[in-house]
């Protein structure tokens, strides 16, 4: 066997063997940073029939999980764990490009999310392996259909001048260079720099400047990003190369010149303010994604039995900042209650750049009935569900949106950590279910989910009660991920004159055990879409 010929990839090790029947190598990586690098870096060096590739250390989302490759022509496939890794075997019927095939093999250990537009790779793209788990397109000279344009966005090589390409070749061509893709700045990647297995609650240490880049050196690698769980925040960071300060800012770490701008040690609010604001700002605008593709589409999906809540979910539906939204309302109640609360909900949204939809739903069918009925009238790639009573800041979309794409997962939602109690007019901060990590439940006022994975697991259950519960069930049960991310920008209320129309079967007792701190009255902040 033989190294083909590539540009080595540190932490990489490539060997060849050639066929009649097309190449086959043998790959091992240090880790899957290591690997992403060699995924961009394969792409049009050979047509391979056959992979094996060993990751010496990673971790899967769940014991057992598999991703899909994606890939057409699969003759035979095994995932294995190995030690700390794993073992990955692939075999296809046709040759395929080494970057695509490579990149399969990506897409069933690390999740990615559905729906992301088809990209066409050129060989010779600095990518550094980001987005490498979206390779599944290789342009080659000559490769042209007569009646299909080959390409709709198509990465060339940040070299020379792009604006010569043939219009029958691609609709959109994204010159990419080092640190830039198109017009925008690129400085991170999502599935690396993000915030994954950061505790709401936790504040931890303060570091100087000097002492970050004696330990991480000037840019942050997946394996940094487990040790920098422990590190709060780092002072000075003006002296930080500003990748490397976005790139600790997405990861959730604060970035201040003077420890007296942070938050007291229990304030815990502060805290996450500051690290959350920082991590939105930094993925928002320095991830690739809106370099390639426009950010998806979102349909909210409200439903309310009572109108005398309009007003309050309405405005919460406005204030979000998210730039492509649709409002789909459900009113529980015959044509007679439409026809009389129409007229309130267009005075409430008159003005609102949104677009929206007010559909009926008789008095007595289920909450999975409405939110059935919601979906079908549904225009976005995504859909989320709000709820008429809590509250939610102006960037709520924003994190869910962003936790999609960092995470991979079919379904993203808020972990329960801001609970106000109407009856004992309190509010607590309870991260008893951990942040930024794949789990097994989220806030039910908080899902979001894809249209198309959707409708792939037979869409919302008939029920009264638990109808999150029961989506979230079956998109476990489909092999599918859920991810919950930080709590801030939404607060859940229990009200307490609800009783049995509530449909939550948890009693309000329950929130105040294993709280990490209590307010008196509702906390009126803007990160909690109080104020």
């Amino acid at each position: 066997m033989v190294s083909p010929p590539i540009t080595p990839v540190p932490g990489t090790r490539v060997r060849e063997r050639s066929s009649s029947t097309g190449d086959h190598w043998n790959v091992r990586a240090d880790h899957l940073g290591a690997y992403r690098r060699l995924v961009t870096a394969s792409i049009g060096a050979a047509h391979l029939t056959e992979v094996h590739v060993r990751i010496e250390r990673m971790r899967r989302p769940h014991r057992g999980w598999t991703g899909s490759p994606g890939i057409d022509g699969v003759e035979g496939l095994s995932v294995l764990p190995k030690g700390d890794g794993v073992d990955v075997t692939l075999t296809l019927h046709e040759r395929h490009d080494a970057g695509v095939v490579l990149s399969a093999v990506l897409r069933m250990l690390q999740p990615t999310a559905s729906g992301f537009p088809s990209l066409t790779w050129t060989a010779g793209v600095r990518a550094d392996g980001l987005l490498a788990e979206q390779v599944r397109d290789v342009h080659e000279d000559g490769d042209i259909d007569a009646h299909v344009r080959r390409a709709d966005v198509l990465l060339v090589p940040g070299v020379g001048d792009a604006t010569g390409v043939s219009p029958e070749l691609a609709e959109r061509v994204v010159p990419v260079r080092e640190g830039t893709w198109g017009d925008r700045e690129v400085r991170l990647d999502p599935t690396i720099h993000r915030p994954h297995g950061r505790a709401s609650d936790a504040v931890g240490d303060v570091v100087d400047a000097s002492a970050i880049t004696q330990r991480f050196g000037t840019r942050i690698g997946m394996r940094d990003v487990k040790p920098l769980r422990s590190i709060s925040a780092v002072t000075g960071v003006g002296q930080l190369d500003p990748v490397l300060r976005t790139q600790l800012a997405a990861v959730g770490v604060i970035g201040v010149e003077s420890e007296s701008e942070l938050p007291p040690a229990d304030d815990y609010l502060g805290w996450q303010r500051m690290s959350v604001d920082g991590r939105r700002d930094a993925l928002r605008e320095y991830s690739p994604q809106p370099a390639v593709v426009a950010w998806p589409t979102v349909s909210v999906l409200l439903s309310t039995h009572r109108p005398e809540r309009l007003d309050h979910a309405l405005s919460m539906v406005r204030r979000q900042e998210y730039p492509h939204l649709q409002l789909v309302l459900v009113l529980h109640g015959d044509d007679s209650v439409v026809a009389e609360y129409a007229p309130r909900v267009r005075t409430l949204l008159d003005g609102w750049e949104g677009e929206w939809v007010l559909i009926g739903m008789p008095a007595e069918r289920t909450l999975g009935h409405a939110l059935i009925a919601a979906s079908a009238r549904a225009d976005g790639e995504l859909l989320t569900k709000m709820d008429d009573d809590d509250y939610y800041a102006p960037t709520h979309i924003w994190d869910l949106v962003l936790a999609r794409m960092y995470s991979g997962a079919q379904v993203v939602g808020k972990a329960l950590d801001w609970v106000y109690l109407e009856g004992a007019d309190t509010t607590v901060f309870r991260p008893t279910y951990p942040a930024e990590r794949f789990a097994r439940f989220v806030a039910g006022g908080t899902i979001c989910i894809s249209a198309g994975d959707l409708a792939q697991v037979g869409g919302w259950r008939t029920l009264s009660r638990s109808v999150d519960k029961g989506l979230l069930e079956r998109v476990l049960q489909a092999g599918g991920l859920v991810y919950r991310t930080h709590g801030l920008g939404y607060t859940y209320v229990r009200h307490s004159a609800d009783g049995p129309s509530n449909t939550s079967p948890v009693a309000d007792e329950h929130f105040l055990t294993k709280t990490a701190t209590e307010y008196p009255g509702l906390v009126r902040s803007p990160a909690l879409g109080t104020e």
